[in-house]
């Protein structure tokens, strides 16, 4: 007989995509008893396992606002170093070259999605499926 204890260490280890061959040597218990689990816990799993796959996307989203706040500032700073800048003595263009970066970069940090495909999440689910967050 399985403790509850190893039952809730098996769910967060397999939502954490932990495989069954890894859970059964660190918890002890036999392949087949985990599959049994799997069967079981299914929906514990999944629900675990989901709000992991928030926790990155919440994870991405703040560091993409941080890049996208510091490609702002940037842009802020060359933007005013334009509107005072003396033509006769600077070279203009690398001030334009580096705006127009810097804009693009701001354009493709918006627009990228955020995918976590099946194979990256290592056998977090046995599904075929990728899983698709879009974070806004």
């Amino acid at each position: 007989m399985v403790d509850n204890e190893k039952k809730e260490k098996f769910i967060e280890l397999r939502a954490s995509g932990m495989s069954f061959e890894k859970i059964s040597k660190q918890l002890d218990i036999s392949k087949p008893t985990l599959l049994k689990f799997a069967k079981e816990f299914r929906s514990e799993v999944e629900r675990l396992h989901f709000i992991h796959l928030e926790a990155m996307a919440e994870k991405y989203k703040m560091l993409k606002i941080a890049r996208i706040e510091a490609f702002g500032k940037l842009l802020e700073q060359v933007e005013v170093a334009l509107d005072s800048a003396d033509f006769k003595s600077m070279a203009p263009e690398k001030l334009v070259e580096l705006k127009l970066k810097l804009n693009e970069k701001i354009q493709q940090e918006l627009s990228d999605s955020f995918t976590i495909e099946k194979n990256i999440v290592h056998e977090m689910l046995d599904k075929e499926q990728d899983y698709i967050l879009k974070v806004d």
